[in-house]
C-alpha cells in the first residue's frame, strides 16, 4: 500500500501545480489582452455641444495628418466656423490647439480673416462671426506655433457640398 500512496501523492501534487500554472497563464493573458479590447463606439450621432468620445456627423473638410494623429475637421455649421479633432473611429478627440487662424482667399463675400478660439464645450475651436453663403472658399488654416518654431499651415478648397451632414451610422445604397 505504501508503494501505491507515494505515486498517487506525486500525481495529485503535479495536477495541483499544473492547475495553478494554468490560472497564472490565463490571468497574464487577460492583462495582455485588456489594452487591445476596442473602445465602445457610440451607435447614435451626438448633437452639439460635443464632448470627447461623441460620434459626430461626417461634414466639412478633413485634414489627414498621418496614421497616429487625429484628423482635423473644418466645418461650417449654421454659418459659423467649427474645428474639431476626430479620431480613427469618427469620434471627437481631445483638443490639440487653443487657437487657430482662418483666412479665405479668392473672391470672398464678408470677412476674409477669422480667429478661432476654444468653444464653450472645450472640445473644439470656433468663431462667432457669420460666414456668408454660398460656402465656396479657398481656405488657409494656420495653427500658431510657440516662439522659435514655425506655424503649421493647411490649405484646401471648401465647397457648399461639404456643408451637408452625413450620418455615419446610416449605410448608403
Amino acid at each position: 500500500m505504501k508503494s501505491l500512496a507515494i505515486p498517487l501523492l506525486a500525481f495529485a501534487l503535479s495536477v495541483s501545480l499544473s492547475a495553478q500554472s494554468a490560472e497564472v497563464d490565463t490571468s497574464a493573458d487577460a492583462s495582455v489582452d485588456a489594452p487591445e479590447t476596442p473602445a465602445e463606439i457610440p451607435t447614435e450621432v451626438s448633437l452639439p455641444p460635443y464632448e470627447v468620445g461623441d460620434l459626430v456627423t461626417q461634414q466639412g473638410y478633413y485634414v489627414e495628418r498621418g496614421e497616429d494623429l487625429p484628423k482635423i475637421n473644418f466645418r461650417i455649421v449654421e454659418n459659423k466656423l467649427h474645428l474639431y479633432w476626430i479620431d480613427e473611429n469618427g469620434l471627437i478627440a481631445e483638443l490639440e490647439q487653443a487657437s487657430a487662424i482662418v483666412r479665405f482667399t479668392g473672391s470672398v463675400r464678408g470677412r476674409s480673416f477669422h480667429s478661432l478660439s476654444t468653444l464653450a464645450s472645450g472640445v473644439g475651436l470656433g468663431s462667432p462671426a457669420i460666414i456668408v453663403p454660398p460656402h465656396l472658399y479657398n481656405v488657409v488654416l494656420v495653427f500658431p506655433a510657440p516662439e522659435g518654431e514655425e506655424a503649421v499651415t493647411h490649405t484646401f478648397r471648401y465647397t457648399p457640398s461639404m456643408d451637408v451632414a452625413v450620418d455615419p451610422t446610416v449605410v448608403s445604397q
